[in-house]
């Protein structure tokens, strides 16, 4: 609508414009024609003013000529300036003699007017000439413009001649009139030979043009003041009216676009548009809204909006609407409304009351659009924000949302409330080795498989992760979470089945009551965790109630946590390589060192592995230690083997590690910086890992393998299927796991499992270290059965990096250990 409106605003600019600059050019013309006839006019006046004063002259010369002659002339005394006439000497009585003595002469009217006519030009600037072509005095000697003056007037042509001419440089007004021969001219002139009614010359008057041309001149300077004056006034009127017709037209324009875009919409508009008389009877509706609908314009106009109703309201939610729209002059809201095959439709409607002047309301409006779809997003985006996605359980947000709901009414009713925590044993190991794909099918058929074990009312959410929620609402008594705890458990035990293979996991379970071991939501959930940890500290798949030794055990955990973090990011050689001599039976010599991670904390002292290693597994921090010590391991492996020991090392790795790629890259770096030979150096995974390995993970003990690394399974035994996966994957040695090797020299059946692993190894061409060995007997009953490696404490416990030289020279001296003599 804007650039509609300014369009139209130009447009009208510019016909404005034009008719404005038509109107200046009319009122121009008009203006400069009034002023052009003003200033001709007025130089027309300037004329007649000379000419008039040129006539005034000549009338009074001509009266005072006439006096003059018919008194036959003035007798004066004779004068420089009135001397005896010449021209007159014929006059016998031009001279004469008073009676007192003085002497007279005769002035005769020409010469007296002459005079006159000299002192008067003198005195005002308007000169005077009698003048003849016949004369008696040569002074009055008509010159050529005269004498064809006198010619015209003797022949009756004209009685009047004047002419604007230029004498002695100035501008004049010359008038000249006839003067004719009278009886009383007679006595002076009649000698000449004129007779009485003829021409015998003419009077001329000269009148100064300058003075009138500047009062010309200032009279058309007004004028054009004046004009242009009222020029100005006539642009600013043209102005005016201008920009008032131009507003007028505008707002016309904008009234007419205003309309026609009301129409627009209304005819157009996305939402669906009817307008009702003050009774409520539809008088139109637009387009959309029949789409909407689904009604035509014949089954709506005439009508009333109820047509539309859902009955998904009762008759108070109409009868609020009406209230509002009567108060207010408006409603809006949401409604659920009917089409017409019948469907429903959940629409945002805006009705408006239009009242005239009176106040009294004339028509209804009212807009309706289809938000059904927006609905049920909000639903959606409600569900997304308080569920989780993948298990569609209660997530975090609505767990502590009913947690403390709960709460709140357990202390109103002074009831007791259970808190289980849940955590997956295994979880990750399936995860890493399987993929994520088939860890997130793990959690749904655990979500799947626990909602049967508790009751309507419980709340069961998944907090992120392998983590799982259980709110026991209204317990009675211990035994309670108790029971869900073991169904828990045993839901559990049952194999999980993806791609034809067969998966076990647990869980371990932390339970903690409200009020006793706490009065908030996160206190609560923190006290179940650390009893969940205790759960899976004491061998998992059981459940444990929070007490509050505990937390000072969670604390101690926490306290190792953040030292982990802090070593392995600052200060990596708190973490020491011990080494194990490995013996061989067949040869009595040691051949190589098993390097055994130590953590030295600077104020905790020496920290057990089993206490750090599956923190830092859990923390994703071992890949960074394993990969510390087997530089360390290669490093002292060069060592030892410079001074002439030829000895090589095995270093553990943590099946985490195997979840990268570089791996190989990296190990294989570490080689080339430590000078290690890749033929002494041996890696160990633990059975455990080994039986999940996935595609990814077999190409990184290839990766080993073409290095020219040798590999070790550690534990081997533990596992369920150990036996088949030996032919598959690219080892040399088997660790025999210490649990059976304890009891072998008085256990048969440890004896015969022994007997058999050794067999199938060296079947296999793969040779077998037997661990944990402490004693005489069970290095002789190993060696009977041609084990080729041992290690334990009967040859030697870890030694520190400092001790191995020392320890080596002195097994050197030695005849033979103590279980050879």
């Amino acid at each position: 609508m804007h650039e509609a409106i300014a369009a139209r605003r130009q447009e009208i600019g510019r016909l404005v414009m034009r008719v404005g600059l038509a109107l200046v050019a009319v009122w121009t013309v008009i203006v400069g024609v009034s002023l052009a006839w003003n200033i001709h006019r007025q130089r027309d006046l300037t004329f007649e003013l000379v000419l008039n004063t040129a006539r005034a002259s000549f009338n009074k010369d001509l009266a005072y000529r006439l006096w003059a002659s018919s008194h036959g002339g003035v007798y004066v005394e004779p004068t420089e300036k009135t001397p005896p006439s010449p021209w007159m000497a014929h006059l016998p009585d031009r001279d004469l003699t008073t009676t007192d003595g003085r002497k007279l002469t005769l002035m005769n009217p020409a010469y007296m007017v002459r005079e006159m006519m000299q002192d008067f030009g003198t005195l005002y600037g308007i000169k005077g000439r009698i003048v003849g072509i016949v004369y008696l005095n040569p002074n009055n000697k008509a010159d050529p413009w005269e004498e064809a003056a006198i010619k015209r007037f003797s022949a009756m042509a004209v009685d009047e001649v004047q002419e604007e001419s230029t004498i002695d440089g100035l501008s004049y007004l010359r008038l000249i009139r006839p003067m004719f021969m009278e009886q009383s001219c007679q006595k002076c002139h009649g000698h000449l030979g004129f007779a009485n009614g003829e021409v015998r010359g003419a009077v001329g008057v000269s009148v100064p043009m300058a003075p009138y041309r500047e009062a010309e001149t200032r009279a058309v300077g007004a004028m054009v003041l004046s004009h242009g004056v009222f020029w100005l006034l006539g642009l600013g009127v043209i102005g005016g009216l201008g920009r008032r017709t131009s507003t007028r037209l505008i707002e016309k324009a904008m009234a007419e676009e205003e309309t026609r875009l009301a129409a627009s919409v209304f005819a157009n508009g996305l939402e669906g548009t009817i307008i009702t008389n003050a009774d409520g009877v539809i008088l139109r509706a637009n387009p959309a809204f029949f789409r909407l609908t689904g009604f035509t314009s014949e089954e709506v106009i005439g009508r009333r909006p109820s047509i539309l109703r859902s009955h998904h309201h009762d008759d108070d939610f109409y009868r609020h609407l009406w209230h509002g729209i009567k108060e207010d002059g408006y409603w809006q809201g949401e409604i659920t409304n009917r089409r017409k095959d019948g469907s429903v439709f959940v629409a945002w409607e805006n009705i408006v009351a239009v009242r005239d002047g009176q106040g009294k309301i004339r028509y209804y409006i009212a807009s309706i659009s289809d938000i059904t779809e927006k609905v049920q997003a909000q639903e959606s985006i409600r569900r997304l924000a308080h569920y989780d996605l993948l298990t569609e359980l209660p997530n975090r947000a609505l767990f502590f949302d009913r947690l403390t709901h709960a709460l709140s009414h357990a202390a109103r009713s002074q009831k007791q409330i259970a808190l289980l925590f849940l955590d997956l044993d295994g979880f990750k190991k399936v995860n890493d080795a399987l993929g994520h794909r088939i860890g997130d099918e793990l959690l749904q058929e655990v979500a799947r498989r626990l909602r049967p074990c508790l009751r309507l009312d419980d709340t069961f959410a998944r907090l992120g992760g392998d983590e799982f929620t259980v709110v026991l609402e209204s317990v009675t008594e211990r035994q309670d979470p108790i029971l869900i705890a073991e169904r828990i458990l045993q839901a559990l035990t049952q194999p999980f089945k993806f791609s034809g293979r067969e998966t076990f996991i647990s869980a371990s379970i932390g339970i903690s009551f409200y009020p006793e071991d706490g009065d908030s939501a996160e206190e609560l959930l923190q006290h179940a965790d650390t009893a969940m940890y205790q759960a899976k500290a004491q061998g998992k798949n059981c459940f444990r109630f929070y007490a509050a030794e505990m937390t000072r055990t969670e604390r101690k955990r926490m306290e190792l946590e953040h030292g982990l973090r802090v070593a392995v990011d600052q200060d990596p050689d708190q973490f020491q390589a011990w080494y194990q001599p490995i013996f061989c039976l067949k040869s009595r010599q040691v051949i190589a060192f098993e390097a055994l991670v130590r953590w030295l904390h600077p104020t905790l002292g020496l920290i057990s592995p089993a206490d750090f290693i599956p923190l830092a597994e859990d923390m994703r921090l071992i890949d960074r230690i394993d990969l510390h010590v087997l530089r360390l391991a290669c490093q002292n492996s060069r060592t030892w083997q410079k001074l002439g020991y030829d000895i090589g090392v095995t270093v553990n790795l943590s099946g985490v590690d195997l979840q990268s790629r570089k791996l190989a890259f990296e190990v294989a770096g570490i080689l080339q910086e430590t000078d290690a030979i890749p033929g002494k150096v041996t890696l160990e995974l633990t059975e455990g890992f080994v039986l999940d390995l996935g595609p990814e993970q077999r190409r990184i003990l290839d990766d080993f393998k073409s290095i020219g690394l040798k590999l070790a399974i550690d534990d081997f035994g533990t596992g369920y299927s150990s036996l088949r996966y030996l032919k598959q994957l690219p080892v040399n040695t088997v660790k025999i796991d210490r649990s059976f090797v304890r009891d072998i020299a008085c256990d048969n059946r440890d004896k015969l499992l022994v007997s058999s692993i050794i067999g199938l190894a060296h079947s296999l061409n793969l040779s077998v270290v037997a661990e944990g060995i402490e004693t005489v007997d069970q290095l002789d009953t190993l060696a009977s059965q041609d084990c080729d490696h041992i290690q334990g404490y009967l040859i030697s416990k870890p030694l520190p990096a400092d001790r191995v030289l020392p320890w080596l020279a002195a097994y050197r001296t030695e005849e033979a250990i103590t279980w050879h003599k």
